[in-house]
């Protein structure tokens, strides 16, 4: 039970830890739960550019770990564009059983109306309306082709730039992630009870 506490104390403040594991595939499926099943939020910036930055020590290989976050990024938006186009009215009924935090499928549907197909390119950047994005062109019936046009460029600029972006601040500046590091894993574990906990204080109040 103590190494099993000394090894999940070693991940959470280690970076290089975390890394090792998770691999390059568990990796890949935090990036497409983040994009592909709406609703369940993670700190998706924060782990590119951490990634990017703990890449420098060469023991993360930056130039195969960008292309397979990167598929699993447009993996995990077009199954979500395909829950939106097949099932968006049962989704929607359901809302509340799934966890889906409806404020921000709201935003997210007011951010498509405002930017279009132009949205799943910019979402990528703002935190909550990326995870909604493609399920919302899905069900507003968006063209495949315009929506996978616009999705694989938006996927490439995301997790290319955030990744190459920290690598360059960790070989220019002597920065030390694994200080900061703790504070992102307890980051994280709030973001992912945090459908389950909105879900328990509703009911209460």
């Amino acid at each position: 039970m103590t190494e099993f506490i000394d090894q999940i104390s070693q991940i959470a403040t280690d970076p290089l830890s975390f890394f090792r594991f998770f691999g390059y595939s568990g990796l890949a499926m935090i990036l497409f739960a983040e994009t592909g099943l709406f609703g369940f939020f993670l700190p998706g910036d924060s782990l590119l550019i951490t990634l990017g930055l703990i890449s420098v020590n060469g023991e993360i290989d930056v130039h195969k770990m960008v292309p397979i976050l990167t598929i699993a990024t447009i993996l995990g938006d077009h199954f979500s564009y395909y829950l939106g186009l097949k099932f968006s009215p049962w989704i929607y009924k359901n809302s509340e059983k799934l966890f889906i935090n409806e404020e921000h499928l709201k935003k997210a549907v007011v951010f498509y109306e405002a930017h279009g197909g132009k949205t799943i390119m910019i979402s990528k950047f703002v935190a909550f309306v990326r995870t909604f994005a493609p399920f919302v062109a899905g069900a507003s019936g968006m063209k495949y082709f315009r929506f996978m046009i616009y999705d694989i460029i938006g996927a490439i600029v995301w997790v290319a730039g955030l990744i190459y972006l920290g690598h360059y601040i960790g070989k220019k500046f002597d920065f030390d992630i694994k200080e900061y590091f703790h504070y992102f894993v307890i980051f994280l574990g709030i973001l992912i009870i945090s459908p389950l906990l909105f879900k328990f204080f509703k009911k209460k109040s």
